[in-house]
């Protein structure tokens, strides 16, 4: 990327800044080129290239207020120049879902990076069929690099529907190569309460995912736990459903310990686990009401997931002669108490490819 001019700046003209710009952005140092693009800006406040490069590098650093407000203050600057896809990126991570949608639509081009989004904004609304209609069109029609992902979310879809919605899984013929794979294709039998087979697939996850933790050289320690802790979640699911409590509930009080940083997963844990208590062991139950009302946890959950742990809160009230807390029920009974430890997995979209 370079722009044109020189000027101030200290003597300093703007090509020369630009060389400096581009290694650091090469290399992954986008707070150096922010430093420097914001220098360029200094200079003229209106250089498109700059603006867009400085998006770029607020996105990276996980600015993404800073970056909408960027974008948002500068739409005559940027008119030809369309940032569609930074600006829906943005509002998607920032949870304001319904604008990213409005934005993606409205775009002038629908580039494959603006159909990944699409993809994702469509999943986090809960309209699977639209979502499966994305994934499936880029599956069949993108050659890059990112097939795999492509077919973890398409996967990803395919589960949502078996479990929220109770839709029979379409058969996408896709292999069970990578963890993501495996736990996704359980998540869609436990939907169709396929247990045993659900279990067993399940378990070849947690071996696939050990493995390609221990071949990927660039991997931390926490990285295995917490795609391990997803999986584990799942399995101690499956143990509940199948009556085995004191198996289940030993194995969502290790993955409690681990302290996993997934709100979601915690939620539902603490969830499945005030279910497994009832009007037993109230205290524990009081502890783990808590993890169900953690910050974020409405934008990791379903919405029926979220309908099942307002409903456990409401009899825990009742536990506890909290008629308020009770009122609650009246708003309407989900038919089940218990509900799967996790969305099923979707990998992100390549940021910026």
């Amino acid at each position: 990327m370079a722009s044109g001019g020189s000027g101030g700046g200290g003597g300093v003209s703007v090509p020369a800044l630009w060389s400096e710009v581009n290694p650091y952005g090469q290399n992954g140092d986008f707070t150096r080129a922010l430093k420097t693009v914001n220098k360029i800006l200094q200079i003229n406040k209106d250089d498109v290239t700059a603006l867009h490069c400085k998006v770029v590098c607020l996105i990276q650093n996980g600015s993404f207020k800073e970056a909408l407000n960027v974008i948002n203050t500068h739409t005559k600057v940027l008119a030809n120049n369309s940032l569609s896809f930074e600006k829906a990126y943005c509002e998607y991570r920032l949870n304001r879902i319904e604008n990213a949608l409005k934005t993606i639509e409205s775009a002038n081009q629908q580039t494959d990076k603006l159909k990944e989004l699409y993809g994702q904004v469509l999943y986090r609304l809960e309209r699977y069929d639209e979502c499966l209609a994305v994934y499936r069109d880029l599956v069949r029609n993108s050659q890059d690099d990112y097939d795999k992902e492509r077919k973890t979310n398409l996967s990803a879809v395919v589960a949502a529907q078996s479990n929220w919605e109770k839709v029979v899984p379409e058969n996408l013929g896709l292999q069970e190569g990578t963890h993501e794979l495996c736990y996704n294709a359980a998540c869609a039998l436990i939907g169709q309460g396929q247990l045993n087979q659900a279990m067993k697939i399940l378990q070849k996850a947690e071996d696939l995912c050990q493995r390609s933790f221990s071949e990927d050289s660039d991997g931390t320690e926490e990285d295995p736990q917490a795609e391990l802790a997803i999986i584990h979640g799942q399995l101690a699911y499956i143990l509940q459903l199948q009556g085995r409590t004191e198996e289940a509930l030993q194995l969502y009080n290790q993955i409690i310990k681990l302290k996993p940083t997934d709100v979601g997963l915690l939620a539902v844990i603490a969830n499945n686990i005030i279910t497994i208590n009832k009007d037993q062991n109230v205290f524990d139950s009081k502890k783990k009401v808590k993890l169900t009302n953690a910050e974020g946890v409405e934008f990791k959950l379903s919405k029926k997931q979220l309908q099942a742990i307002e409903f456990n809160k409401a009899l825990l009230g009742m536990y506890t002669n909290q008629a308020e807390q009770c009122r609650k029920i009246s708003a309407g009974s989900p038919s089940r108490w218990l509900q799967t430890c996790n969305p099923p997995v979707r990998s992100l979209p390549p940021l910026l490819a």
